[in-house]
């Protein structure tokens, strides 16, 4: 069986930035305080953990450790809170997030509602609308009329891990109820990447994996995407969750990974399957 994978999949810039400076703020400090996750991935934050990450729920709780900032952003208010108390930040936002924490801003100064298309519930999401008077987030299309009172006067930012083919459903109709609607494309590159990658993969093998946490959104809409492309796709999030049935008759195999999703979890898979593969043959 051929084994192609991806070449942008895996860890993205941001995800590797905020690793990289957890890391090295517990070899700096011993124990470091996240209030939530850092990345959308169980593993990595295991890892973390039995360095010397400490998970918060509560400012109080740092009791003087530096606070790091998850890369999805921040509330600013816990950002003011964490200040008066003294503490010690690691902002580890991704800059991509940054920038779209800016553009939504721009749009706001400018009298303009800010809709955000992206997941209700997600972090990157909600830390958008913290820095926001008027804004409105939307998931699907149903949103529109179910969450939101659109103004004639209304700016577009999209969650940077956001699916292409959702937000080509949402945009037209925005644009029919708003008359002066000012869109930004806050789609990062490594998702734009991700995504057209995936559906060659989908086109060109008999089966689709996706690695991915199941905490984690870019993984998921990777896998709605590939899923349906290509009906032999499957998605997991380590070895342990591979099942061989998926193989039979697949002589070429496609394999994705979600943003959270770190190398050494991608090469456990593809030495797995190989592994499969040669049992089969013998």
């Amino acid at each position: 069986m051929e084994i192609h994978l991806a070449e942008h999949c895996g860890f993205c810039f941001g995800v590797k930035r905020a690793v990289a400076l957890a890391n090295e703020a517990i070899e700096k400090h011993g124990h470091v305080a996240v209030m939530g996750d850092l990345v959308h991935n169980r593993a990595v934050m295991e890892k973390l953990r039995d360095k010397g990450l400490i998970y918060i729920r509560d400012l109080e709780e740092a009791a003087g450790m530096p606070v790091l900032l998850q890369a999805h952003g921040t509330d600013p208010a816990l950002i003011y809170k964490a200040k008066e108390l003294g503490l010690e930040l690691i902002d580890a936002t991704c800059p991509l997030v940054s920038e779209i924490h800016r553009y939504a801003q721009e749009l706001e100064s400018e009298g303009r509602q800010v809709i955000i298309i992206g997941d209700h519930d997600h972090d990157e999401v909600r830390g958008i609308v913290s820095r926001l008077h008027d804004a409105c987030v939307i998931s699907q299309p149903e949103d529109i009329k179910k969450f939101c009172r659109i103004k004639q006067k209304s700016g577009v930012v999209i969650q940077s891990t956001q699916q292409f083919e959702n937000v080509r459903e949402i945009l037209p109709l925005l644009l029919t109820i708003s008359r002066d609607c000012r869109i930004i494309n806050t789609i990062c590159e490594p998702t734009r990447q991700n995504q057209k990658e995936v559906r060659e993969l989908a086109k060109k093998n008999d089966c689709v994996l996706v690695i991915g946490d199941k905490s984690s959104a870019n993984s998921t809409r990777l896998f709605t995407l590939v899923r349906s492309l290509n009906p032999n796709s499957y998605r997991i999030s380590g070895v342990g969750e591979i099942d061989p049935a998926w193989f039979r008759g697949c002589a070429s195999l496609g394999i994705t990974a979600g943003a959270s999703t770190p190398e050494d979890q991608i090469d456990q898979v593809i030495q797995y399957i190989k592994l499969l593969d040669g049992d089969k043959r013998k």
